[in-house]
């Protein structure tokens, strides 16, 4: 039975990565700094070409622009646009890096970035000690129960950003709004007092503030605060407020102060477009170019183009607008939701896959997707490798899944290539022999071209004339694990760094057990990955205050290492050659 087990594990389970490595979530090597001089690079680039130039074929009245560009490098790696035959004469007629698009609900990243940046406020803060007219909102009866009525001092900051707040999803949104007889699909007569008699489209006015807060008590909670995530543009929209509360200004006076100024977001506009048509795509028939929300601008109005939103995603991803401790702190998942792909965070929507790269580990794209009328965009961050990945389009033919198609196929081209770029950047800076005579003291460090797992590979660890890891089990000492299995170790880097950057801690992670036994463990269990536990594992065995898994390199000038500092066996090591 045993046997049978052990072979339906090998055949049908996804190992947590790689030969049932378990690698700590995030980069396994260095991001890649120059990743455009790899020729893998070169190559998956002109693979997405060709790739585009197949999607745009059918795409005659519709607009699209994608580009990828990593931090460590000033221009970006892939650029492709494509301007339709079909045109809005009243837009430009080339669609190219600065072309300005609407954004939708990329927007959103905006108000709870200007959150984060003040301070003296906490996210778990109740937004009514900002926005205090919650309270007095009035439902359409004065019954007041929790079913129709929510505990708005119940909501936090955080609730709002991460869509937990259980509010309702919109406001300006409503079908009555839309000159139809909705009582031919069974839907009654409504009086004037039911609707909200503005949008900013279909000949009615904007949204105002004071309409806001006449009637959003109307709407219904749909969960209790920080049940299940329910997405909210309304949310957004109450952010906003906050900030204006918080900080004394208009909304979009300081998000351009705070945010567009500091990055030179100079075509990135909030409530109205930009000065020209001319300078955005406007697909024919477009009725929501020029449009205001009014407050809901806040959630899904802005307009920008390829330039500024590789800016806006490198800004965030080299800390420029928040502490690194904040970035990290907001670049982390919130809530999870019935899809096991997809994780959310205030706001982003986190994709999550293991199916990316060669080495098979899960890595977590911190994306924003944006939808109003024809326009359809998405903003990725990609923090183990530093990239920032844009795609803007709009037309008749634009969708959904029209950008998800295509953030699919630059995604699998491209982390690859990325991946091979990253590795061929450590091999000269870390790979080979590193020994001390004195001690009789050695470790080899590997990273071939077959070996697709991740990290660097430890071939040998070799202290005082003792093979360590042919004797792992024996520092198991306080540990009941079995003392007979295979032993397998990586190299991870962390983001420690001491001397200018000149000394980089690194952490070893010591899988035990062979790919067979680590399947047939995840087969045992009813959640996925049940053998990779790195995460609870990690710095565990320790002697003199030191942990056996800590490596700190020496690096020189051109941050190729020149030794290593094995902590708890209180050695160094030179490297050779």
């Amino acid at each position: 039975m045993k046997g049978l087990v052990l072979a339906l594990a090998v055949g049908n389970v996804v190992l947590a990565a790689l030969n049932g490595h378990c690698p700590p979530l995030g980069p396994v090597l260095p991001a890649p700094t120059n990743p455009t001089r790899q020729e893998s690079v070169r190559s998956a680039v002109a693979t997405i070409t060709n790739v585009f130039q197949n999607i745009t074929a059918d795409l005659h009245s519709t607009g699209i622009s994608i580009a990828v560009k990593s931090i460590h490098e000033s221009e970006p790696l892939l650029e492709l646009h494509h301007t339709p035959a079909i045109l809005n004469t009243t837009g430009t007629t080339s669609i190219n890096s600065q072309t300005v698009y609407r954004l939708g609900s990329i927007s959103k990243i905006f108000a709870v970035l200007s959150l984060l940046q003040q301070k003296h406020v906490r996210m778990d803060f109740p937004i009514t000690g900002y926005v205090p007219e919650l309270l007095q909102l009035k439902g359409e009866t004065p019954e007041v129960n929790d079913i129709n009525t929510v505990r708005w001092d119940e909501v936090t900051l955080g609730a709002l950003a991460s869509h937990m707040s259980g509010i309702g999803a919109d406001l300006v949104n409503d079908l009555s709004s839309v000159p139809i007889d909705w009582t031919q699909v069974g839907l009654p007569k409504l009086n004037d007092s039911s609707k909200n008699g503005c949008a900013g489209v279909l000949g009615l006015p904007p949204c105002n503030r004071t309409q806001f807060f006449r009637d959003f008590g109307k709407r219904h909670p749909v969960y209790a605060p920080f049940t299940n995530p329910v997405y909210s543009n309304v949310a957004s929209v109450i952010l906003g407020f906050a900030v204006e509360a918080i900080t004394n200004m208009t909304y979009d006076n300081y998000v351009k102060q705070s945010v567009f100024t500091p990055l030179s977001m100079t075509n990135t506009t909030i409530f109205n477009g930009p000065e020209n048509n001319a300078w955005g795509f406007i697909p024919v028939n477009e009725t929501w170019w020029g449009a205001t929300l009014g407050y809901e601008d806040i959630a899904g109005g802005f307009y920008s183009n390829t330039v500024d939103l590789l800016s806006f995603g490198t800004g965030i991803l080299k800390h420029s607008l928040l502490p690194a401790a904040t970035t990290r702190k907001w670049l982390k998942p919130v809530s999870s939701t019935s899809s096991t792909g997809l994780l959310l965070g205030g706001p982003w929507e986190i994709h999550r896959a293991s199916t990316v790269t060669k080495d098979q580990r899960l890595i977590e794209f911190y994306c924003k997707a944006g939808n109003l009328n024809t326009y359809n965009n998405m903003l990725c961050l990609v923090p183990d490798y530093g990239l920032v990945i844009t795609i803007l389009s709009g037309g008749p033919e634009s969708s959904a899944g029209l950008v998800d198609t295509a953030l699919t196929k630059v995604v699998r081209a491209l982390l690859p290539a990325i991946e091979d770029a990253g590795k061929a950047e450590t091999r000269p800076r870390f790979v080979g022999t590193y020994d001390d005579a004195g001690t009789n003291s050695s470790l080899a460090l590997a990273l071939d071209g077959g070996d697709d797992a991740p990290g660097l590979a430890v071939r040998s660890l070799v202290v005082r004339g003792v093979d360590v890891i042919e004797n792992y089990a024996r520092y198991a000492a306080l540990s009941n694990s079995p003392k007979d299995q295979t032993v397998r170790v990586r190299l991870y880097p962390t983001n420690l760094d001491a001397a200018g950057g000149r000394r980089t801690a690194w952490r070893a992670v010591f899988d035990v057990g062979s790919p067979e036994q680590l399947a047939e463990q995840d087969a045992g269990a009813f959640w996925p990955d049940a053998s990779c536990h790195t995460w609870g594992s990690m710095d565990r065995l320790t002697y003199g205050f030191r942990s056996m898994d800590e490596f700190v390199f020496e690096l020189d000038a051109q941050g190729e290492a020149t030794g290593v500092d094995l902590r708890t066996f209180r050695v160094g090591l030179r490297r050779e050659g």
